[in-house]
């Protein structure tokens, strides 16, 4: 509809830093002075991979010829290439790395691609009540090295960012799952403004097209029922009425990274411009990874139990012995810390979360609430040792405890691997009345998808913790552990046997107050 009339062919000429790509049928052929047929199904593409140094430094010229060779007509387009690029790590090598392909796509494995994000779940701020993620600023610079580091590059004449707005933005799903603080220069020391998160949607860059701004993302929440742990960033160039020049319309400039946005950047009423283009990135928050007891030990954790004829001296100095011999560190909680409460076991359990640029452990709090219920959060919690905690609000039961959470070491099962192991919670058969793990703490295991749990019937049991019947012990050969599993029918055979033998009245739990023999 805009070729002249009369016109048969054309031929494209561009400056260097201009590629064409004429694409065609395989029939269409130009002739030998590079004339190409006007085609209804022929397409002229042009790409730059160079940023501009001024406003239409990159010219495209079409030339239009009749029958007889003739120039008809000539029509030029003029480019301007401006770069603006979301980055992260995306190749999870711990260095942010620009350029990359399907930024916006995240998969899993050790072959798989895509950033991952911490919960800011330690304490490095001092003088902090909780976890970091409570606080909206940055305290200290330890607190950085907990986030992920995401680059907004912008580069091309200062021109076309006078009359063009770029803004950062979250989608409004996303937000209360993460905070974004921009590093800016201060008097002395750089600044780190928070510009993103559970009370911000966009923030509009204020000097584009100078280069690099780094920003600082933290996680604010785990996996878990209804977030699958996928975060995404864009980076918008927007047209904004009141920023161009002039009253007729204007020539957009051209990107030298194309990405498809996928929702609507802000409601139609509310919108601040009109994207020309939108780079995009997603993060995975990092699971919570729960570590088997076949792992060589680093710290052991105690109650000290002293007062009554419960005292668990001699077990202590038994304890302290073999972890000498270990070299393992050695911590025991006081009475007056645990309330008397003896079985820390129950009250937490330890695991990690890991991203590329940093590794470290969190204790899971369990909803059980005794007398060590404030330990986790008291004496554990700190820099580099983060917490999270889960609550029973229909109310905990006794399978709350996390004497009834387990993990194996790596296991394959019927072909699949697990490289972390699978999870193992005691549970009920599905009937009316039995017992089960808090629905918040199941969610949020089932939630973390690496170590697949498993439900194990246990309310057979009084107590009904899994660790009452089965352990996993190292081994050494190829598969490296075993399962010690008990079994109440060996048992009853053992006393049916001594019974026999003529020990059928022999006490029990001799010497145990309280208890009948």
């Amino acid at each position: 509809r805009s070729t002249p009339r009369g016109a048969v062919s054309f031929e494209v000429h561009a400056t260097p830093a201009v590629t064409v790509h004429v694409i065609h049928s395989p029939t269409t052929k130009p002739s030998t002075d590079s004339r190409w047929p006007l085609d209804p199904d022929m397409e002229v593409v042009v790409t730059i991979d160079v940023t501009s140094r001024t406003v239409d430094d990159n010219q495209v010229k079409i030339s239009y010829y009749d029958r007889e060779g003739r120039e008809l007509a000539v029509a030029w387009l003029y480019l301007t290439c401006v770069e603006v690029s979301l980055d992260v790590d995306w190749s999870r090598s711990g260095r942010v790395k620009s350029k990359g392909k399907d930024k916006a796509k995240w998969t899993w494995g050790p072959d798989g691609q895509g950033a991952v994000l911490l919960v800011n779940c330690d304490r490095d701020s001092p003088g902090a009540g909780g976890p970091d993620s409570g606080q909206a600023d940055v305290r200290t610079l330890a607190d950085l090295q907990d986030m992920s580091v995401m680059l907004l590059r912008t580069q091309g004449p200062s021109a076309i960012f006078a009359e063009y707005q770029v803004v950062l933005h979250v989608p409004e799903s996303d937000a209360d799952k993460v905070r974004v603080f921009h590093s800016v220069r201060g008097d002395a020391h750089p600044l780190y403004k928070p510009v993103l998160g559970p009370d911000k949607l966009s923030y509009a860059l204020e000097r584009a097209g100078h280069g690099d701004s780094t920003f600082y993302v933290e996680g604010l929440a785990f996996p878990d029922r209804g977030f699958s742990g996928l975060v995404s960033f864009s980076a918008s160039l927007l047209e904004v009425p009141h920023k161009v020049r002039g009253a007729g319309p204007t020539r957009p400039p051209a990107g030298s990274r194309r990405c498809r946005s996928q929702t609507p950047l802000w409601p139609p009423q509310d919108s601040p411009g009109t994207p020309i283009f939108t780079d995009t990135v997603v993060f995975r928050v990092a699971p919570w990874i729960m570590t088997p007891n076949t792992q060589q030990p680093l710290e052991v954790f105690v109650c000290s139990i002293k007062q009554g004829s419960d005292s668990n001296e001699a077990f202590l100095e038994g304890l302290r012995a073999l972890l000498r011999k270990a070299s393992c560190k050695l911590t025991v909680c006081s009475e007056q810390d645990t309330r008397s409460d003896r079985w820390i076991q129950d009250e937490m359990e330890f695991g990690y979360i890991q991203a590329p640029h940093k590794t470290f452990p969190v204790v899971f709090d369990s909803p059980r609430d005794l007398g060590l219920k404030d330990f986790p959060i008291r004496s554990i919690l700190g820099p580099d040792f983060g917490y999270v905690a889960r609550q029973a609000p229909e109310g905990a039961s006794s399978l709350d405890s996390f004497g009834n959470l387990e993990v194996s070491p790596p296991v394959t099962v019927a072909g699949k691997e697990y490289p972390l192991g699978r999870i193992l919670i005691g549970s009920s058969f599905p009937r009316l009345g039995g017992r089960r793990m808090a629905k918040a703490v199941r969610d949020f295991l089932l939630a973390q998808k690496v170590q697949a749990p498993v439900e194990i019937f246990s309310d057979w049991l009084h107590v009904g913790h899994v660790d009452e019947f089965l352990s996993f012990v190292p081994a050494p050969d190829r598969k490296g552990f075993r399962l010690l599993l008990a079994s109440p029918s060996a048992c009853y055979q053992l006393l049916k046997e001594k019974q026999e033998e003529g020990f059928g009245e022999a006490a029990m739990f001799q010497g145990r107050g309280g208890r009948e023999k």
